[in-house]
Protein backbone atom coordinates (compact mmCIF):
# COMPACT_ATOMS: atom_id res chain seq x y z
CA UNK A 1 0.00 0.00 0.00
CA UNK A 2 2.95 2.35 0.69
CA UNK A 3 4.34 1.50 -2.54
CA UNK A 4 1.33 2.51 -4.75
CA UNK A 5 0.51 5.67 -2.36
CA UNK A 6 4.63 6.96 -3.22
CA UNK A 7 3.66 5.88 -7.02
CA UNK A 8 0.78 8.23 -7.00
CA UNK A 9 2.57 10.72 -5.50
CA UNK A 10 5.47 10.64 -7.67
CA UNK A 11 3.16 10.57 -10.67
CA UNK A 12 1.44 13.51 -9.32
CA UNK A 13 4.57 15.71 -9.14
CA UNK A 14 6.03 15.24 -12.64
CA UNK A 15 2.69 15.77 -14.09
CA UNK A 16 2.31 18.75 -12.69
CA UNK A 17 5.90 19.75 -12.77
CA UNK A 18 6.08 19.22 -16.30
CA UNK A 19 2.73 20.55 -17.22
CA UNK A 20 3.43 23.46 -15.35
CA UNK A 21 6.44 24.71 -16.45
CA UNK A 22 4.90 23.95 -20.32
CA UNK A 23 2.02 26.27 -19.52
CA UNK A 24 4.27 28.76 -17.86
CA UNK A 25 6.67 29.28 -20.72
CA UNK A 26 3.17 29.44 -23.11
CA UNK A 27 1.60 32.15 -21.37
CA UNK A 28 4.70 33.70 -19.85
CA UNK A 29 7.26 33.45 -22.36
CA UNK A 30 5.03 33.68 -25.45
CA UNK A 31 6.26 30.02 -26.91
CA UNK A 32 3.84 28.45 -29.12
CA UNK A 33 1.67 25.68 -29.67
CA UNK A 34 2.38 25.07 -33.43
CA UNK A 35 5.57 25.14 -35.09
CA UNK A 36 4.19 27.34 -38.15
CA UNK A 37 3.16 30.44 -35.82
CA UNK A 38 4.42 33.79 -36.68
CA UNK A 39 4.71 36.76 -34.87
CA UNK A 40 4.13 40.60 -35.38
CA UNK A 41 7.68 42.33 -34.74
CA UNK A 42 8.56 45.61 -34.67
CA UNK A 43 11.54 47.41 -35.05
CA UNK A 44 12.04 51.18 -33.19
CA UNK A 45 14.47 53.51 -33.99
CA UNK A 46 15.03 56.80 -32.23
CA UNK A 47 17.01 59.05 -33.42
CA UNK A 48 18.50 61.83 -31.82
CA UNK A 49 19.89 65.16 -32.84
CA UNK A 50 21.74 68.11 -31.19
CA UNK A 51 25.40 70.44 -31.11
CA UNK A 52 27.86 69.58 -28.79
CA UNK A 53 28.85 72.89 -27.06
CA UNK A 54 32.85 71.37 -26.61
CA UNK A 55 33.81 69.24 -23.26
CA UNK A 56 31.85 66.88 -21.77
CA UNK A 57 28.15 65.88 -22.81
CA UNK A 58 25.57 63.48 -21.37
CA UNK A 59 22.72 62.17 -23.31
CA UNK A 60 19.69 60.04 -21.42
CA UNK A 61 16.87 58.67 -23.16
CA UNK A 62 13.67 57.46 -21.48
CA UNK A 63 13.32 53.22 -22.18
CA UNK A 64 9.87 52.35 -24.24
CA UNK A 65 7.70 50.39 -21.52
CA UNK A 66 7.26 46.84 -22.96
CA UNK A 67 4.50 46.68 -20.37
CA UNK A 68 1.43 43.78 -20.50
CA UNK A 69 1.18 43.69 -24.35
CA UNK A 70 4.32 44.01 -25.51
CA UNK A 71 7.81 41.88 -24.98
CA UNK A 72 11.35 43.10 -25.78
CA UNK A 73 13.59 41.00 -27.61
CA UNK A 74 16.46 43.59 -27.63
CA UNK A 75 17.96 47.25 -26.86
CA UNK A 76 20.63 48.25 -29.11
CA UNK A 77 22.26 52.09 -28.30
CA UNK A 78 24.62 53.20 -30.93
CA UNK A 79 28.37 52.80 -30.87
CA UNK A 80 30.02 55.51 -31.74
CA UNK A 81 34.09 56.47 -31.20
CA UNK A 82 33.68 59.37 -29.03
CA UNK A 83 30.00 58.16 -26.97
CA UNK A 84 30.05 55.52 -24.49
CA UNK A 85 26.57 53.85 -24.33
CA UNK A 86 24.75 51.66 -21.62
CA UNK A 87 21.41 50.84 -20.62
CA UNK A 88 20.32 51.43 -16.92
CA UNK A 89 17.54 52.57 -14.46
CA UNK A 90 14.72 52.35 -17.40
CA UNK A 91 17.26 54.78 -19.42
CA UNK A 92 19.53 54.40 -22.73
CA UNK A 93 22.79 56.96 -21.40
CA UNK A 94 25.34 58.48 -24.07
CA UNK A 95 28.54 59.95 -22.21
CA UNK A 96 31.60 61.57 -23.99
CA UNK A 97 34.78 63.10 -22.63
CA UNK A 98 35.34 65.95 -25.48
CA UNK A 99 32.94 66.28 -28.04
CA UNK A 100 31.20 69.07 -30.35
CA UNK A 101 29.58 70.08 -33.19
CA UNK A 102 26.46 68.39 -34.86
CA UNK A 103 26.03 64.80 -33.45
CA UNK A 104 23.38 61.98 -33.61
CA UNK A 105 22.94 59.20 -31.85
CA UNK A 106 20.48 55.98 -32.37
CA UNK A 107 18.43 53.63 -30.05
CA UNK A 108 17.29 50.61 -32.03
CA UNK A 109 14.62 48.47 -30.36
CA UNK A 110 12.84 45.33 -30.85
CA UNK A 111 9.10 44.22 -29.61
CA UNK A 112 6.41 41.77 -30.15
CA UNK A 113 2.69 41.57 -29.11
CA UNK A 114 2.06 37.77 -28.69
CA UNK A 115 -1.28 37.47 -30.15
CA UNK A 116 -1.79 33.62 -29.07
CA UNK A 117 -1.63 34.15 -24.95
CA UNK A 118 -4.33 35.43 -22.77
CA UNK A 119 -3.21 39.44 -21.71
CA UNK A 120 -3.49 39.81 -18.54
CA UNK A 121 -5.16 42.54 -16.39
CA UNK A 122 -3.12 45.28 -15.91
CA UNK A 123 -1.75 45.97 -12.12
CA UNK A 124 -2.25 48.78 -10.42
CA UNK A 125 -0.04 51.94 -11.36
CA UNK A 126 0.39 55.51 -9.48
CA UNK A 127 -2.30 58.10 -10.18
CA UNK A 128 -1.63 61.51 -11.35
CA UNK A 129 -2.24 64.24 -8.27
CA UNK A 130 -5.11 66.02 -7.55
CA UNK A 131 -4.04 69.56 -9.08
CA UNK A 132 -3.33 72.62 -6.80
CA UNK A 133 -5.80 75.08 -7.55
CA UNK A 134 -6.62 78.76 -6.35
CA UNK A 135 -10.33 79.36 -5.54
CA UNK A 136 -12.02 80.55 -8.32
CA UNK A 137 -10.52 77.65 -10.92
CA UNK A 138 -10.59 75.13 -7.85
CA UNK A 139 -14.52 76.17 -7.47
CA UNK A 140 -14.72 75.48 -11.30
CA UNK A 141 -12.69 72.15 -11.60
CA UNK A 142 -15.38 70.85 -8.53
CA UNK A 143 -18.61 72.04 -10.54
CA UNK A 144 -17.53 70.04 -13.94
CA UNK A 145 -16.18 67.04 -11.57
CA UNK A 146 -19.73 67.16 -9.86
CA UNK A 147 -21.64 67.47 -12.77
CA UNK A 148 -19.76 65.09 -15.27
CA UNK A 149 -19.43 62.05 -12.50
CA UNK A 150 -23.16 62.23 -12.03
CA UNK A 151 -24.34 61.91 -15.93
CA UNK A 152 -21.00 59.50 -16.00
CA UNK A 153 -22.36 55.62 -15.50
CA UNK A 154 -18.66 53.99 -15.71
CA UNK A 155 -14.95 55.39 -15.18
CA UNK A 156 -14.93 54.97 -18.95
CA UNK A 157 -18.12 57.21 -19.38
CA UNK A 158 -16.82 59.63 -17.10
CA UNK A 159 -13.23 59.90 -18.09
CA UNK A 160 -15.14 60.65 -21.76
CA UNK A 161 -17.32 63.39 -20.61
CA UNK A 162 -14.73 65.12 -18.57
CA UNK A 163 -11.98 65.23 -21.35
CA UNK A 164 -14.98 66.46 -24.31
CA UNK A 165 -15.51 69.51 -21.70
CA UNK A 166 -12.23 70.25 -21.67
CA UNK A 167 -12.17 70.35 -25.73
CA UNK A 168 -15.58 72.59 -25.69
CA UNK A 169 -14.77 75.78 -26.78
CA UNK A 170 -18.06 77.07 -25.58
CA UNK A 171 -17.65 75.71 -21.69
CA UNK A 172 -16.53 78.60 -19.46
CA UNK A 173 -15.63 76.17 -17.01
CA UNK A 174 -13.06 74.72 -18.87
CA UNK A 175 -12.04 77.42 -20.32
CA UNK A 176 -11.20 79.12 -17.14
CA UNK A 177 -9.39 75.79 -16.04
CA UNK A 178 -6.85 75.81 -19.46
CA UNK A 179 -5.83 79.21 -18.50
CA UNK A 180 -3.77 77.21 -15.20
CA UNK A 181 -2.54 74.19 -17.60
CA UNK A 182 0.54 75.61 -18.44
CA UNK A 183 1.13 76.33 -14.30
CA UNK A 184 -0.08 72.43 -13.80
CA UNK A 185 2.18 70.79 -16.57
CA UNK A 186 -0.08 71.05 -19.99
CA UNK A 187 -3.43 69.84 -20.37
CA UNK A 188 -3.05 66.26 -20.14
CA UNK A 189 -2.12 66.84 -16.47
CA UNK A 190 -5.11 68.48 -15.90
CA UNK A 191 -7.52 66.37 -17.50
CA UNK A 192 -5.77 63.25 -15.24
CA UNK A 193 -6.05 65.44 -11.73
CA UNK A 194 -9.50 66.04 -12.91
CA UNK A 195 -10.70 62.32 -13.42
CA UNK A 196 -8.76 61.80 -10.20
CA UNK A 197 -10.78 63.99 -8.49
CA UNK A 198 -13.63 62.23 -10.12
CA UNK A 199 -12.67 58.94 -8.25
CA UNK A 200 -11.18 57.77 -11.99
CA UNK A 201 -7.26 56.66 -11.20
CA UNK A 202 -5.60 58.24 -14.27
CA UNK A 203 -2.30 59.79 -15.22
CA UNK A 204 -0.76 61.22 -18.35
CA UNK A 205 1.41 59.11 -20.69
CA UNK A 206 2.95 59.51 -24.55
CA UNK A 207 3.80 56.91 -26.55
CA UNK A 208 3.50 55.37 -30.31
CA UNK A 209 0.59 54.32 -31.75
CA UNK A 210 1.84 50.67 -33.65
CA UNK A 211 -1.02 50.42 -35.43
CA UNK A 212 -1.15 53.36 -37.18
CA UNK A 213 1.36 51.35 -39.58
CA UNK A 214 3.69 55.07 -39.69
CA UNK A 215 7.25 54.94 -40.91
CA UNK A 216 7.86 58.11 -38.82
CA UNK A 217 5.69 58.86 -35.80
CA UNK A 218 5.86 61.94 -33.24
CA UNK A 219 5.03 60.57 -29.60
CA UNK A 220 1.45 61.36 -28.68
CA UNK A 221 -0.22 62.10 -25.61
CA UNK A 222 -3.15 60.11 -23.76
CA UNK A 223 -4.89 59.70 -20.54
CA UNK A 224 -4.28 56.36 -19.12
CA UNK A 225 -7.43 55.08 -16.90
CA UNK A 226 -7.58 52.22 -14.28
CA UNK A 227 -11.09 49.98 -14.56
CA UNK A 228 -11.73 46.67 -13.78
CA UNK A 229 -11.49 45.11 -17.15
CA UNK A 230 -7.78 46.66 -16.97
CA UNK A 231 -5.75 50.03 -18.37
CA UNK A 232 -8.04 52.14 -20.58
CA UNK A 233 -6.69 55.02 -23.32
CA UNK A 234 -8.39 58.13 -23.79
CA UNK A 235 -6.92 60.67 -26.64
CA UNK A 236 -7.46 63.94 -25.87
CA UNK A 237 -7.50 65.35 -29.42
CA UNK A 238 -10.67 63.00 -29.97
CA UNK A 239 -12.28 62.31 -26.43
CA UNK A 240 -12.79 58.54 -27.47
CA UNK A 241 -11.41 55.41 -26.18
CA UNK A 242 -8.38 53.78 -27.97
CA UNK A 243 -7.35 50.14 -28.26
CA UNK A 244 -4.33 50.02 -25.40
CA UNK A 245 -2.76 46.78 -27.13
CA UNK A 246 -1.48 48.76 -30.33
CA UNK A 247 0.05 51.69 -27.88
CA UNK A 248 3.74 51.47 -26.61
CA UNK A 249 3.68 53.10 -23.75
CA UNK A 250 7.31 55.76 -23.42
CA UNK A 251 6.54 57.99 -20.56
CA UNK A 252 4.19 58.26 -18.12
CA UNK A 253 3.66 61.40 -15.56
CA UNK A 254 5.79 64.22 -15.59
CA UNK A 255 8.97 61.66 -16.49
CA UNK A 256 11.32 63.26 -18.96
CA UNK A 257 12.37 61.64 -22.28
CA UNK A 258 15.37 63.87 -23.42
CA UNK A 259 18.12 64.99 -21.77
CA UNK A 260 21.37 66.44 -22.98
CA UNK A 261 24.07 67.71 -21.05
CA UNK A 262 26.63 69.91 -23.00
CA UNK A 263 25.08 70.19 -25.74
CA UNK A 264 21.51 72.24 -27.22
CA UNK A 265 18.87 71.89 -29.91
CA UNK A 266 18.22 68.20 -29.00
CA UNK A 267 15.66 66.89 -31.13
CA UNK A 268 13.93 63.06 -30.79
CA UNK A 269 12.53 61.33 -33.99
CA UNK A 270 11.06 58.20 -34.09
CA UNK A 271 11.09 55.47 -37.13
CA UNK A 272 9.19 52.02 -36.73
CA UNK A 273 9.41 49.11 -39.26
CA UNK A 274 7.07 45.92 -38.94
CA UNK A 275 7.22 42.31 -40.14
CA UNK A 276 7.28 38.71 -39.33
CA UNK A 277 9.03 36.62 -37.37
CA UNK A 278 9.01 32.92 -36.34
CA UNK A 279 7.19 32.66 -32.47
CA UNK A 280 9.22 30.34 -30.81
CA UNK A 281 12.22 32.28 -31.90
CA UNK A 282 11.08 35.24 -30.74
CA UNK A 283 10.10 33.55 -27.69
CA UNK A 284 13.85 32.42 -26.96
CA UNK A 285 14.97 35.83 -27.74
CA UNK A 286 12.86 37.38 -25.22
CA UNK A 287 13.59 35.19 -22.71
CA UNK A 288 17.27 35.74 -23.43
CA UNK A 289 16.90 39.42 -22.97
CA UNK A 290 14.81 39.18 -19.84
CA UNK A 291 17.23 36.19 -18.47
CA UNK A 292 14.95 34.11 -17.81
CA UNK A 293 16.23 30.55 -15.95
CA UNK A 294 13.56 28.21 -18.12
CA UNK A 295 15.62 30.12 -21.38
CA UNK A 296 19.34 30.29 -20.00
CA UNK A 297 19.67 27.19 -18.45
CA UNK A 298 18.17 25.06 -21.46
CA UNK A 299 19.42 23.53 -24.37
CA UNK A 300 18.21 27.10 -26.15
CA UNK A 301 21.50 27.64 -24.69
CA UNK A 302 23.49 25.37 -27.08
CA UNK A 303 24.90 25.80 -30.38
CA UNK A 304 23.05 25.19 -32.73
CA UNK A 305 24.88 22.21 -34.11
CA UNK A 306 24.15 20.43 -30.74
CA UNK A 307 20.47 21.66 -30.45
CA UNK A 308 19.71 19.99 -33.88
CA UNK A 309 20.97 16.49 -31.88
CA UNK A 310 18.57 17.34 -29.39
CA UNK A 311 15.94 17.29 -31.80
CA UNK A 312 16.29 14.12 -32.59
CA UNK A 313 17.32 12.76 -28.61
CA UNK A 314 14.15 14.15 -27.09
CA UNK A 315 11.78 12.22 -29.60
CA UNK A 316 13.39 9.07 -28.02
CA UNK A 317 11.34 8.87 -24.85
CA UNK A 318 7.94 9.13 -26.97
CA UNK A 319 9.25 6.35 -28.90
CA UNK A 320 9.64 4.27 -25.61
CA UNK A 321 6.39 5.44 -24.67
CA UNK A 322 5.23 3.95 -27.74
CA UNK A 323 6.86 0.35 -26.97
CA UNK A 324 5.61 0.41 -23.60
CA UNK A 325 2.10 1.01 -24.85
CA UNK A 326 2.21 -1.84 -27.52
CA UNK A 327 4.01 -4.55 -25.34
CA UNK A 328 2.06 -3.78 -22.14
CA UNK A 329 -1.31 -2.59 -22.86
CA UNK A 330 -1.50 -4.04 -26.08
CA UNK A 331 0.52 -7.16 -25.56
CA UNK A 332 2.32 -6.71 -29.27
CA UNK A 333 5.51 -8.60 -29.20
CA UNK A 334 8.93 -7.36 -30.42
CA UNK A 335 12.42 -8.11 -30.73
CA UNK A 336 14.05 -6.45 -28.00
CA UNK A 337 12.46 -3.41 -26.03
CA UNK A 338 14.57 -0.50 -27.93
CA UNK A 339 15.21 -2.57 -31.29
CA UNK A 340 11.66 -0.84 -32.54
CA UNK A 341 12.86 2.74 -31.51
CA UNK A 342 16.64 2.20 -33.32
CA UNK A 343 14.65 1.26 -36.99
CA UNK A 344 12.98 4.00 -36.60
CA UNK A 345 15.36 6.46 -36.14
CA UNK A 346 16.80 4.78 -39.32
CA UNK A 347 13.45 5.07 -40.80
CA UNK A 348 13.72 9.00 -40.60
CA UNK A 349 16.83 8.71 -42.49
CA UNK A 350 15.89 6.46 -45.85
CA UNK A 351 11.97 6.92 -45.52
CA UNK A 352 9.42 4.38 -44.56
CA UNK A 353 9.16 2.38 -47.72
CA UNK A 354 12.48 2.05 -48.35
CA UNK A 355 13.60 1.40 -44.74
CA UNK A 356 11.11 -1.87 -44.12
CA UNK A 357 12.21 -3.00 -47.81
CA UNK A 358 15.82 -2.39 -47.12
CA UNK A 359 15.34 -4.03 -43.30
CA UNK A 360 13.42 -7.43 -44.49
CA UNK A 361 16.12 -7.97 -47.47
CA UNK A 362 18.97 -7.67 -45.09
CA UNK A 363 17.51 -9.96 -42.07
CA UNK A 364 16.01 -12.29 -44.75
CA UNK A 365 19.30 -12.72 -46.07
CA UNK A 366 21.17 -12.86 -42.37
CA UNK A 367 18.40 -15.35 -41.96
CA UNK A 368 19.80 -17.73 -44.34
CA UNK A 369 23.53 -17.44 -44.09
CA UNK A 370 22.76 -17.77 -40.26
CA UNK A 371 20.89 -21.18 -41.08
CA UNK A 372 24.12 -22.61 -43.10
CA UNK A 373 26.61 -21.36 -39.86
CA UNK A 374 24.01 -23.90 -37.74
CA UNK A 375 25.28 -26.91 -39.18
CA UNK A 376 29.28 -26.20 -38.91
CA UNK A 377 28.11 -26.38 -34.52
CA UNK A 378 30.22 -22.99 -33.85
CA UNK A 379 31.22 -21.34 -30.78
CA UNK A 380 28.69 -18.30 -29.94
CA UNK A 381 31.47 -15.58 -30.20
CA UNK A 382 32.93 -16.99 -33.84
CA UNK A 383 29.51 -17.55 -34.64
CA UNK A 384 28.19 -13.84 -34.06
CA UNK A 385 31.35 -12.72 -35.66
CA UNK A 386 30.79 -14.48 -38.98
CA UNK A 387 27.27 -12.97 -38.77
CA UNK A 388 28.99 -9.22 -38.64
CA UNK A 389 30.78 -10.24 -41.35
CA UNK A 390 27.55 -11.01 -43.42
CA UNK A 391 25.77 -8.09 -42.49
CA UNK A 392 28.82 -5.99 -43.89
CA UNK A 393 28.85 -8.24 -47.04
CA UNK A 394 25.37 -7.78 -47.39
CA UNK A 395 25.53 -4.34 -47.28
CA UNK A 396 28.23 -3.80 -49.80
CA UNK A 397 26.37 -6.17 -51.92
CA UNK A 398 23.14 -4.02 -51.90
CA UNK A 399 24.84 -1.11 -51.91
CA UNK A 400 27.05 -2.13 -55.37
CA UNK A 401 23.28 -3.32 -57.08
CA UNK A 402 21.46 0.19 -55.94
CA UNK A 403 24.15 2.34 -57.82
CA UNK A 404 23.89 -0.18 -60.95
CA UNK A 405 20.12 0.04 -61.42
CA UNK A 406 20.19 3.33 -60.11
CA UNK A 407 18.62 3.22 -56.91
CA UNK A 408 19.56 5.66 -54.71
CA UNK A 409 17.86 4.33 -51.74
CA UNK A 410 19.53 1.31 -51.75
CA UNK A 411 22.90 3.20 -50.85
CA UNK A 412 21.72 4.53 -47.24
CA UNK A 413 21.20 0.97 -45.81
CA UNK A 414 24.59 1.98 -44.04
CA UNK A 415 22.16 4.11 -41.59
CA UNK A 416 20.99 0.60 -40.38
CA UNK A 417 23.50 -0.09 -37.34
CA UNK A 418 25.13 -2.99 -38.21
CA UNK A 419 25.55 -4.61 -34.50
CA UNK A 420 22.47 -4.56 -33.53
CA UNK A 421 21.30 -5.99 -36.94
CA UNK A 422 23.51 -8.68 -36.35
CA UNK A 423 22.58 -9.71 -33.09
CA UNK A 424 18.65 -9.26 -34.29
CA UNK A 425 19.57 -12.16 -37.17
CA UNK A 426 21.38 -14.06 -34.26
CA UNK A 427 18.34 -13.71 -32.05
CA UNK A 428 15.79 -14.53 -34.67
CA UNK A 429 17.75 -17.49 -35.62
CA UNK A 430 17.71 -18.97 -32.27
CA UNK A 431 14.36 -18.24 -32.06
CA UNK A 432 13.63 -20.02 -35.22
CA UNK A 433 15.41 -23.31 -34.00
CA UNK A 434 13.81 -23.26 -30.41
CA UNK A 435 10.31 -21.49 -31.20
CA UNK A 436 10.03 -22.41 -35.18
CA UNK A 437 9.10 -19.55 -37.76
CA UNK A 438 5.92 -18.42 -36.60
CA UNK A 439 7.05 -17.23 -33.52
CA UNK A 440 10.01 -15.19 -35.70
CA UNK A 441 7.27 -13.40 -38.28
CA UNK A 442 5.00 -12.45 -34.97
CA UNK A 443 7.83 -10.90 -33.31
CA UNK A 444 9.71 -9.44 -36.30
CA UNK A 445 5.85 -8.09 -37.60
CA UNK A 446 5.49 -6.48 -33.97
CA UNK A 447 8.88 -4.71 -34.54
CA UNK A 448 8.26 -3.69 -37.65
CA UNK A 449 4.69 -2.13 -37.03
CA UNK A 450 6.20 -0.79 -33.79
CA UNK A 451 9.17 1.10 -35.37
CA UNK A 452 6.81 2.39 -38.34
CA UNK A 453 4.54 3.96 -35.66
CA UNK A 454 7.37 5.73 -34.18
CA UNK A 455 8.89 6.78 -37.29
CA UNK A 456 5.22 8.84 -38.02
CA UNK A 457 5.19 10.08 -34.36
CA UNK A 458 8.79 11.28 -34.64
CA UNK A 459 8.22 12.78 -38.44
CA UNK A 460 5.08 14.59 -37.26
CA UNK A 461 6.28 18.34 -37.40
CA UNK A 462 4.04 18.94 -34.11
CA UNK A 463 5.11 16.55 -32.23
CA UNK A 464 8.62 17.06 -32.80
CA UNK A 465 7.90 20.95 -32.19
CA UNK A 466 6.14 20.07 -29.15
CA UNK A 467 8.95 17.91 -27.71
CA UNK A 468 11.84 20.66 -28.70
CA UNK A 469 9.66 23.77 -27.42
CA UNK A 470 8.55 22.13 -24.43
CA UNK A 471 11.08 19.51 -23.23
CA UNK A 472 9.63 19.50 -19.80
CA UNK A 473 7.02 17.93 -20.87
CA UNK A 474 9.42 14.37 -21.41
CA UNK A 475 7.95 14.34 -17.49
CA UNK A 476 4.29 13.88 -18.09
CA UNK A 477 5.68 11.07 -20.61
CA UNK A 478 8.02 9.74 -17.84
CA UNK A 479 4.82 9.73 -15.69
CA UNK A 480 2.71 7.73 -18.12
CA UNK A 481 5.26 5.07 -18.12
CA UNK A 482 5.69 4.64 -14.61
CA UNK A 483 1.70 4.39 -14.33
CA UNK A 484 1.49 1.96 -17.54
CA UNK A 485 4.49 0.14 -15.43
CA UNK A 486 2.56 -0.14 -12.46
CA UNK A 487 -0.23 -2.25 -14.57
CA UNK A 488 -1.08 -5.87 -14.08
CA UNK A 489 -4.31 -6.19 -16.19
CA UNK A 490 -5.07 -8.15 -19.21
CA UNK A 491 -3.91 -6.86 -22.21
CA UNK A 492 -5.46 -6.30 -25.05
CA UNK A 493 -4.21 -9.60 -27.45
CA UNK A 494 -5.52 -12.06 -24.35
CA UNK A 495 -8.99 -10.82 -24.18
CA UNK A 496 -10.06 -12.74 -27.66
CA UNK A 497 -7.33 -15.80 -26.06
CA UNK A 498 -9.61 -15.97 -22.73
CA UNK A 499 -12.99 -14.81 -24.61
CA UNK A 500 -14.38 -18.52 -24.40
CA UNK A 501 -13.96 -18.97 -20.47
CA UNK A 502 -16.34 -15.53 -20.30
CA UNK A 503 -18.81 -17.04 -22.67
CA UNK A 504 -19.00 -19.80 -20.49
Amino acid sequence: MKSRIQLVIIVLILVLLGSGLALYKYIKLGFPLTPTEKETVWTVEATITFTAEGGPARVSLNLADAGQFYAILERNPSLTRDFISEVKGGRAIWEAQNVSGPQTLFLQSTIYRRSGAPIPVAAAFEAAPVPTLEKAPRKAAENIVKELRQAGKSAEETAVLIMAALNDPLNPKARRLLDEADDLGGKLNLAAGLLNMAGVKARAVKGLDLAAGKKKQKLKGFIQIQTDEGLKLISPRSATIEDPRHFLLWSKHDESILEITGGSGGELSIATTVGKRMARSAAIQHGKFSQSLLVDFSIYSLPLVHQNTFKLLLMIPLGALIVVILRNIVGLQTAGTFMPILIAMVFLQVNLLAGLTLFILIVGIGLVLRGYLSHLNLLLVPRISAVLVFVIIIYVAISVISIKLDIEAGLRVTFFPMIIISWTIERMSVLWEEEGPRDVFVKGGGTLLSASLIFLAMKNKYVSHLTFTFPELLLVVLAVIIMIGSYTGYRLSELRRFEPLVRE
